[in-house]
C-alpha cells in the first residue's frame, strides 16, 4: 500500500473510530494472538506475522466502520467484533507455520479462531469440571465447530449467529436446570 493510499485509509477510519480505539483494537486481538501462541506452545513451529495482521486489522475495522454506518450505529458489540474478526483471521491467515513443521499445525489460524470464538461466547472453560458424558458432546460439538472452520462458510455473518446461537442455548439450558 502506497502513502496516498494508507493516508486516505486512515482518514476513512478515523471518521468511524478514535486513534485510542484502532490502537486498542490492535492490542487486544494482538495480546489474544500472543496467548493463544503460549497456550499451545507453538514457539519454533508457527510465528505470528505482524505484517499480515496489520492488513487483518484494517480489514476488520473497514467491515466493522460499514456496518456501523450502514446500521446507523454508534459502536458494534463485542460478539461482532470477534466475529468479524475471526472471520478475518481466517481469510488473511496471520500465523505462519516454519518451514518443515509438522502436519498438525496445518490449521492454526482456525484453532486461533476457534480460541477467539470460543473465549466469546463463554460457554467451555478448559479447567472446569463437567459430568463425563457432558464432557464427551463438549468434545464432539467443538470438533464440529473447528470442522466448520476449516471447510465451511466462515464470513462474519455466520460466526456472528453461531455465538448468538450459543449464547441463547445458555440461556434455556440455565431456564431448564
Amino acid at each position: 500500500m502506497d502513502k496516498k493510499e494508507a493516508k486516505k485509509l486512515k482518514e476513512e477510519l478515523n471518521e468511524s473510530f478514535s486513534d485510542e480505539y484502532i490502537k486498542n483494537a490492535g492490542i487486544l486481538i494482538h495480546k489474544l494472538a500472543e496467548e493463544f501462541h503460549a497456550d499451545y506452545e507453538l514457539e519454533d513451529k508457527v510465528y505470528f506475522n505482524d505484517n499480515i495482521f496489520e492488513y487483518c486489522l484494517i480489514d476488520i475495522l473497514v467491515d466493522i466502520a460499514r456496518l456501523k454506518h450502514f446500521h446507523d450505529i454508534s459502536r458494534v458489540n463485542y460478539i461482532k467484533f470477534i466475529a468479524y474478526t475471526a472471520s478475518w483471521c481466517l481469510k488473511r491467515k496471520p500465523f505462519q507455520l516454519v518451514q518443515g513443521c509438522e502436519e498438525k499445525y496445518l490449521y492454526v489460524n482456525e484453532r486461533f479462531a476457534l480460541s477467539l470464538l470460543l473465549q466469546a461466547s463463554g460457554c467451555y472453560d478448559e479447567n472446569a469440571n463437567y459430568y463425563a458424558e457432558d464432557q464427551k458432546e463438549l468434545v464432539e460439538a467443538i470438533g464440529q465447530i473447528f470442522y466448520h472452520l476449516k471447510y465451511r462458510n466462515t464470513n462474519p455473518q455466520t460466526l456472528e449467529l453461531f455465538l448468538i446461537g450459543l449464547e441463547t442455548g445458555k440461556k434455556v439450558y440455565i431456564a431448564d436446570a
